[in-house]
């Protein structure tokens, strides 16, 4: 390996041989380390540059098979990592000018006076290259950091913004953006009370506290249909205070834990019902027997009615203990394949003369439904409960124009048979929407209802291993939504 191989290289093409020797003693004087590599056209030049690593090249402007402009130009298309100055052959300032605009990093006069400052000028063309490198190289990182954050910001499907203490929006993420309708960069700006009750922002007092206690504030909050849970967070930018606002949709998950809840207290409350169930099952079984037994030896008719109407009240309490045995799933329902459609007709029937008495009116709009394997007389019962409580609540709040909707639908992605009954009176009470299902709750006046309707329905449903859910927009009645699998394959 030869000397000019260890040594940083510095070339110089230049088709004139003025100064050289010049140069090369400036260079040995002030500045070692480097070797000087001469050539006298543009070709010679790009090919000792496309062989080897040059440290840093000197262009003459004038060549005598290409000018030195149009050769900076095919220098800076090769994308060398080495800094290009342009040798002048007067020193015109336009000259330095244009050369820089083309790509040099330099521009230095050709003349006896200028050769002793080459070493000096390669060093500050060299510094300044590697320094304008770095910072392009650090810009990209920040670049690539300020894209990276802002696609982790709008990945969040959270409601994520910014406001200023004018309630002036100052970020905002795509997901707050695209519920909006806007580009985010549309909203940078607006003030929150112009967005429609979109975003919920407390008011000054609970954001003076959050700016200075510096904690963040938590709360919940139900905007139309959905339950938000809201965090602030303080942010200061110069000194000037913001806040961050996170709302996150937990209707979902506040459905969850009220169904996980409610099947907690059903599970209690099924534990108590087997018991109190075995207790009474025991004498009921032997009344009935007794009774049989007198009936067969008794032959006085007015005695015989009496023993009939013991045995059919005992054999009544019989049934009624083992549809509790069945809610508290001690019991497992009788399935067969049945349509859901037919299932509804027959409550429909079954209510058809209370429900011309009470001017009520029956849409169906039915899918075409494979059979489901279903206990028939239990789903009857729990879409019978749904219908009685529509039923009472349009009569008792004297509705007009009563109606009531039955929806079937087959979902065929989740095999699923989806049920809607959906009414036009006056709908659920939110403060109360979560305590429906739950075991002898009723708004009814005492002796006027159990509370044990709607939480038969959901326990028979459940155990269906199915779906009930409820869904009571303020004036627009209620839908009951169930949901039953279809039998595995």
């Amino acid at each position: 390996m030869s000397v000019t191989d260890t040594v940083a290289k510095i070339l110089f093409i230049d088709g004139s041989s003025f100064g050289h020797d010049l140069i090369k003693t400036s260079f040995s004087r002030y500045l070692t380390g480097y070797h000087l590599e001469f050539v006298s056209t543009a070709e010679q030049g790009l090919e000792v540059i496309k062989r080897d690593h040059v440290k840093a090249v000197f262009v003459s402007q004038e060549l005598p098979d290409m000018d030195g402009f149009e050769l900076l130009r095919e220098v800076k298309e090769l994308k060398i990592q080495s800094p290009v100055i342009m040798m002048a052959t007067d020193g015109a300032k336009r000259v330095a000018i244009k050369a820089l605009k083309k790509g040099a990093e330099d521009c230095v006069t050709k003349s006896l006076k200028t050769f002793d400052a080459f070493p000096l000028i390669l060093e500050r063309a060299i510094f300044r290259y590697e320094l304008n490198r770095e910072m392009a190289k650090r810009d990209k990182l920040i670049i690539q950091s300020q894209k990276r954050w802002r696609a982790i910001f709008d990945a969040i499907v959270d409601f994520i913004f910014v406001i200023d203490d004018d309630y002036r929006l100052i970020k905002v993420n795509n997901t707050l953006a695209k519920v909006l309708g806007m580009h985010p960069k549309e909203l940078i700006g607006k003030r929150c009370n112009e967005l429609n009750n979109t975003i919920d922002v407390p008011d000054e007092r609970c954001l003076k506290d959050v700016i200075k206690d510096g904690a963040p504030y938590i709360y919940e909050k139900n905007i139309g249909d959905d339950t938000y849970q809201i965090s602030i967070f303080p942010l200061y930018d110069d000194d000037k205070p913001m806040t961050i606002h996170v709302m996150k949709n937990i209707t979902e998950m506040r459905r969850l834990k009220e169904q996980l809840y409610h099947s907690e207290k059903l599970a209690s409350l099924g534990l108590l019902v087997s018991g109190v169930a075995h207790e009474i099952n025991n004498p009921l079984t032997g009344i009935i027997a007794y009774t049989e037994l007198l009936g067969m030896s008794v032959v006085d008719e007015e005695t015989s009615k009496k023993l009939g109407k013991i045995l059919y009240s005992a054999e009544r309490c019989k049934k009624i203990v083992e549809n509790l045995l069945t809610f508290s799933r001690q019991k497992n329902p009788s399935k067969s394949l049945e349509s859901i459609n037919d299932i509804i007709d027959r409550v429909v029937d079954f209510r058809a003369y209370w429900l011309g008495v009470n001017n009520i009116e029956i849409e169906k709009d039915y899918d075409e439904l494979s059979t489901v394997l279903v206990d028939s007389q239990q789903i009857q019962q729990a879409i019978l409960n749904i219908l009685l409580n529509a039923e009472q609540a349009m009569v008792d709040s004297n509705v007009d124009n009563r109606r009531i909707k039955f929806t079937t639908r087959y979902d065929r992605d989740n095999r699923k048979i989806i049920i809607k009954i959906s009414d036009n009176g006056p709908g659920i009470p939110q403060n109360i929407i979560s305590s429906i299902f739950d075991p002898f709750f009723t708004t009814k006046p005492a002796g006027s209802g159990t509370g044990l309707g709607l939480s038969i329905s959901h326990g028979i449903i459940v155990e269906h291993e199915g779906n009930i859910m409820v869904k009571s927009p303020k004036g627009k009645g209620a839908t009951f939504f169930i949901e039953l699998p279809l039998a595995k394959k």
